[in-house]
């Protein structure tokens, strides 16, 4: 717009020099002469000025990320700048191409990583929050997210927060976070700041718990045979016992001997069936025909306290497919447990049902029954009700362990349903066949 007016001014100053001329005498072709030159000048000046100003309204575009229009004009030198100015263009769209893909990727990785990751600038404002960290910390997708140093509730982390953001090194704690165990590990970015790591380790600390109480119950449940064996063997070695002494001592010997031998054996089957060294080899069987096999161990046991044996098996669940031993050892655990909290003239049903392409099997007990909240921790190996009970009886507290992972192995699934004085369920599924 300022070359048109200098234009204009110019072509101004011409015709007036122009009309001086004509009125002291000079030529009329002068004048003729002078006023094309004027007319071609405002010609040619509208065509400059009016390619520049859209040059620079394309320049414009470019600069906002807008779609720019590039004149063509018959100028050389504005030709010249207009081709440069698209090709410029072109390499700056495929540059933010290039860099929206990057962006992407990167985003795409950090939402997938395990780990939670929070950067925040200077003043503390969270710029960047991947899915693991608003997982943990409580967020849905999208929700607006507090600064750094007010995010957690917990003072150990504030106070973790606060020292990275103002100047600190590189630091690390563990917290404890809505019943989570994290990790906290922050490091200082360049030009203010920080990046905050965190890491579940919930699972870890759990599995650690359970490796601790799984050495103790061990130690403990050998430890207590092991003790009577030595004791009443030092007792024969002294020699100073008569042969009905030394026949109970033996007897109590041999006892504690198969509960250790017992206790081996569960631990041998437990330890091949979860680390996959045990392959299950599925058969055709008759499901009242496993019951029957199981359950001949126990009959005399059962008879003498009068324990009764119901058996309810639908035509259409009578055949199953499934390893005939893990089936046998299901069985006679399930029938283990029951006889050993059913009173006397109890009873104790089996039955079973085709449920979809799968049998569903129960074995009921009308005794004692287990409390709810022991319920869900009744698969645990070692976990007893009553453990003074149970070790009494020659449980190992392995047997029910042992129940769900043959089951898991199979495919199916296995619950636990009781209440106080209301017996107890234990149901499973197999493949039927």
């Amino acid at each position: 717009m300022k070359l048109t007016s200098r234009l204009i001014l110019g072509a101004a100053t011409v015709v007036t020099i122009s009309l001086l001329l004509y009125r002291y005498g000079v030529g009329s072709a002068v004048v003729l002469i002078a006023l094309l030159t004027v007319g071609a000048a405002l010609i040619a000046g509208r065509s400059i000025a009016s390619s520049l100003d859209q040059l620079a309204a394309a320049a414009r575009a470019m600069a906002t990320g807008g779609n720019p229009r590039f004149p063509k004009s018959p100028i050389p030198e504005i030709e010249t700048l207009a081709q440069a100015l698209r090709q410029t263009n072109r390499e700056l769209i495929d540059r933010f191409a290039e860099l929206s893909q990057e962006k992407a990727a990167t985003t795409a990785i950090v939402d997938a990583m395990g780990e939670g990751i929070l950067a925040a600038d200077a003043r503390s404002r969270i710029v960047m929050a991947n899915h693991a960290a608003r997982t943990m910390l409580g967020y849905q997708p999208g929700a607006a997210l507090p600064d750094l140093r007010t995010i957690f509730r917990v003072k150990g982390a504030q106070e973790l927060v606060a020292g990275v953001l103002d100047g600190g090194d590189m630091a690390e704690r563990e917290i404890e976070l809505d019943g989570r165990t994290l990790s906290l590990h922050t490091r200082p970015l360049q030009g203010g700041g920080a990046l905050l790591v965190l890491r579940d380790l919930t699972a870890v600390r759990r599995l650690e718990a359970v490796r601790r109480d799984f050495v103790a119950n061990v130690s403990h449940e050998l430890k207590t045979p092991l003790t009577s064996i030595s004791g009443y063997a030092e007792t024969l070695v002294a020699g100073d016992v008569d042969d009905d002494t030394r026949e109970k001592f033996l007897a109590t010997i041999l006892s504690n001997a198969h509960r250790m031998q017992g206790l081996v054996d569960d631990l041998l089957d437990l330890s091949r069936i979860e680390s996959g060294r045990w392959t299950p080899r599925p058969e055709q069987l008759s499901l009242s025909g496993m019951v029957g096999d199981a359950w001949a161990a126990y009959a005399d046991r059962a008879s003498d306290r009068g324990v009764t044996l119901t058996v309810r098996i639908a035509t259409a669940a009578e055949r199953v497919r499934i390893d005939p031993s893990a089936l046998h050892q299901v069985l006679a655990n399930l029938f283990d447990n029951a006889m050993r909290y059913v009173e006397a003239d109890g009873e104790i049903d089996v039955a079973a049902n085709l449920v979809d392409d799968m049998v569903e099997i129960t074995v009921r007990d009308n005794g004692s029954g287990i409390p709810a909240e022991h319920l869900p921790r009744v698969f645990e190996r070692f976990y007893r009700v009553d453990p003074s009970r149970s070790r009494e009886e020659g449980g190992t507290g392995l047997g029910l362990a042992i129940v769900r992972h043959m089951i898991e192995v199979h495919g199916g699934q296995v619950a636990a349903e009781s209440g106080p004085r209301e017996g107890t369920t234990i149901r499973f599924t197999v493949p039927a066949s």
